[in-house]
């Protein structure tokens, strides 16, 4: 058509009670394309396509997008289900609350490619949230998605909202232009207070298997740092910010938060935490603190950062050995390292990818561990942290249309070197207050002796120099494979021997640990026997007066009650006298560290009577016999030959109670045995089987962790036993489990030196 023709058919159009827009649109177009004078851009239909499948590369990423959005529009949840998704053609749901939009809005912002809305208005009209969202491509991560998209919108305060649908790969074709495409926009009725922005994806173009939703997870948990999100709001707004949570198929962020344990479980086998920061003026300052070693140091920086603005870094540090993990598998803590490990960007609150992925090694630490440049556990799967930035305090970082990474400018390389300089120098300081070398070029660093098997791998490793120096090569071949042969074999009985003394001494380390705390717990203990003995003379003063008191009540009726509850309250009071008594005599015997030489029958007599009552209550008949009467122990201390006999009394009315014996009877006896004194202790319970006998007396074995708690012979630790294996051998002798004497199921012998003149 001539210019003539479209003006007339144009004018044609126009004089019809309901003209064609979309005509008159198509042929204005056309008229102003025929200007010979001028030219412009257009835009192929199939460039939607592109920006979503192109530009959004990962699936996890536009689903983030897509968050992100919701959060914008100042929802405080937003609701993701999937439906089918094991396979292609499946449907997602994304349901959030926020303000909605108008129609106005999706034809001005959401219809818009690259809209400078969020630009325009960086934050959020009701939270005052700083937008995630400023390119205005994101929305095209459905796209990413599927092939369809129903979008509904519900506008807060209206009473009705919008729904618009596309077809992209049928509508947004290659060859079309876009402006030919048009999308109709529906009303539907609603309540006014019903707010908030539903996208249907539906045929999806890729299966979401559980090891992608397993992504998408791991990548919702690591979405937002880990601080609330008002923090990052400021107090402009009227409104205090909630917070934004994510539900995934009806599963909270916070319930999988706790199922992958993130910050309970992994966080707190931390070994060290790094914070740095760069403050307004461009000074920089970074600290470690690492409380196993005591470490708590400041390093002020002397490089100005004065690109990036006011910068914060915090990092939990990791190193993934038995001897710096309390209560977890060194596999478990190394695995989750490699899961959630990283140092990640976040940008007003959200995190910038792909920094801090297991295949990103933006601050290039995995590379120079791997040169040993550095010498020092520093990959990226050491730490867990984050780098804060805010558009409103760091402007000069930008994210790149693909929402993959940063623009790599100066204001980049200048916080990358802050953030590299930053963790060095405090993993360094960490091997420094360790004793281990730190970089290559250290000098006069005196190392810690090493192992046997290293040393026997790196001699089996240099064996073929002796090859190349040798006059005659075939006899040092031949010598060669025989040392090669001799070497391994070493090496592996080396490497087995330490493994078993690594073992020994986590072991001994882990004891250790429990013998601190049991120790610490004996100082409550003395505060506990001293306060009772503080109130013993005032309750029984107490209990004398109600005892008068009683007896003065004339009517029986309400006198037999009383006496009864009397009775019952003076034997709970004579109970904890007996205990508190017990512990104070037993504390007092440990405040002197000097030796005594002990008589068994005298030992015997007292810790018998002491329990008697107990005892008693227990239904447990008490005998104690020893022969000679005049027996002695080597000066050994009077509490841990105690300790010995609670530990057996507490172990015997655990397994009686458990093993219901009608007829309970202990029965503790001595004797001399060449150059030992024997204390026997055995019960009518049924005895240990013959598979544990040997174990018992290993430290953490014990069988009894669930018995019930009668007030003094509390739950089974696993230490009872291995702490009297320990004091006898202290004491030159042996505890051992043995046949008992008839009518009783259980033996132990606990054997101590005899005093000298007993010999």
């Amino acid at each position: 058509m001539t210019q003539e023709e479209i003006r007339e058919a144009v004018a044609a159009e126009l004089k019809n009670a309901a003209p064609n827009w979309l005509r008159i649109e198509q042929l204005s177009r056309r008229l102003v394309e025929s200007d010979p004078d001028s030219v412009r851009f257009v835009v192929d239909a199939g460039h939607i396509n592109r920006l979503g499948a192109e530009l959004v590369g990962k699936q996890d990423t536009a689903l983030s997008e897509l968050i992100k959005n919701a959060y914008d529009s100042d929802s405080t949840q937003v609701s993701i289900t999937f439906s089918n998704c094991n396979r292609p053609g499946g449907a997602l749901a994304i349901v959030d609350n926020g303000s909605g939009m108008q129609d106005d809005v999706i034809r001005s912002s959401w219809m818009r490619i690259s809209t400078a809305a969020k630009i325009d208005q960086p934050r959020s009209p009701l939270f005052n949230r700083v937008r995630a969202g400023r390119k205005g491509i994101g929305r095209f991560s459905v796209q990413r998605l599927g092939k369809k998209l129903q979008l509904e919108s519900r506008p807060r305060g209206l009473p009705f909202g919008f729904r618009v649908a596309f077809n992209w790969d049928e509508e947004f074709r290659a060859g079309r232009d876009l402006n030919e495409v048009f999308s109709k926009i529906h009303r539907f009725d609603k309540e006014a207070d019903d707010c908030g922005t539903t996208l249907r994806i539906m045929d999806l173009r890729d299966a979401w298997s559980d090891s992608a939703l397993a992504k998408v997870w791991r990548s919702v948990l690591l979405l937002q740092p880990p601080f609330p999100i008002s923090r990052l709001s400021t107090k402009i707004s009227q409104r205090v910010d909630p917070g934004f949570a994510v539900t995934i198929n009806g599963i909270t962020r916070d319930q999988k938060r706790s199922e992958y344990s993130i910050e309970s479980e992994f966080l707190s086998q931390a070994f060290a935490t790094i914070t740095a920061t760069i403050d307004e003026d461009g000074n920089a300052a970074a600290n470690v603190s690492a409380p196993k070693l005591m470490l708590n140091d400041i390093q002020k920086m002397d490089q100005h950062y004065l690109i990036t603005g006011p910068v914060s870094l915090t990092a939990s540090y990791f190193i993934y050995h038995s001897n710096t993990l309390s209560g977890m598998k060194m596999a478990t803590a190394a695995e989750l390292g490699r899961s959630f490990g990283g140092i990640r960007v976040y940008r007003d609150g959200f995190r910038v990818l792909p920094y801090g992925e297991s295949t990103d090694d933006w601050l290039e630490l995995d590379r120079d561990v791997s040169r040993r440049e550095l010498l020092v556990p520093a990959n990226n799967r050491n730490f867990f942290g984050h780098v804060e930035l805010h558009t409103v305090e760091n402007p000069l970082f930008e994210e790149t249309s693909s929402r993959e990474g940063l623009l790599e400018n100066e204001a980049f390389l200048e916080l990358k070197s802050f953030v590299r300089n930053a963790v060095e120098w405090a993993v360094k300081r960490v091997a420094h207050s360790r004793n281990r070398k730190q970089d290559a070029g250290q000098r006069n660093f005196v190392a810690e002796p090493r192992k046997p098997s290293e040393f026997l791998r790196t001699l089996r490793e240099n064996q073929d120099r002796t090859l190349r120096e040798s006059p005659d090569p075939r006899a040092a071949q031949r010598d060669l494979v025989v040392a090669e042969h001799m070497l391994a074999q070493a090496e592996a009985i080396a490497a087995e021997y330490e493994n078993q003394v690594d073992k020994e001494r986590a072991a001994s380390l882990e004891y250790e640990e429990m013998l601190r705390l049991l120790a610490s717990l004996g100082l409550s203990i003395t505060v506990f026997s001293h306060e009772v003995k503080g109130a013993r003379d005032a309750m029984r003063a107490r209990l004398d007066l109600l005892e008068d008191a009683i007896a003065g009540v004339r009517d029986d009726c309400p006198k037999a009650p009383l006496e009864r509850q009397f009775l019952e309250m003076k034997r709970a009071a004579d109970r904890m006298f007996d205990i508190g008594g017990y512990i104070g005599k037993l504390m007092s015997t440990t405040e002197s560290r000097e030796l005594h030489s002990l008589s068994v029958l005298g030992a015997l007599r007292r810790f018998a009577e002491q329990f008697s009552e107990y005892m008693k209550r227990q239904g447990v008949s008490f005998k104690v016999e020893v022969d000679p009467a005049t027996l002695r122990t080597i000066p050994m201390h009077s509490s841990e030959l105690d300790a010995v006999l609670l530990n057996f009394l507490t172990n015997s009315i655990k397994s009686m109670r458990k093993a219901r014996v009608s007829d309970r009877g202990v029965r503790l006896d001595g004797h001399r045995d060449g150059r030992h004194v024997v204390i026997g202790f055995e019960d009518r319970g049924p005895g240990v089987p013959l598979a544990d006998r040997e174990r018992i007396f290993d430290a953490f074995f014990t069988t009894t962790m669930a018995a019930e708690d009668d007030g003094v012979t509390g739950p089974g630790t696993g230490l009872g036993l291995k702490i009297v294996a320990d004091i006898a051998a202290s004491y030159g002798g042996s505890v051992r489990v043995v046949e008992a004497t008839e009518g009783y199921g259980c033996r132990f012998e606990f054997r101590v030196l005899a005093f000298l003149e007993e010999s």
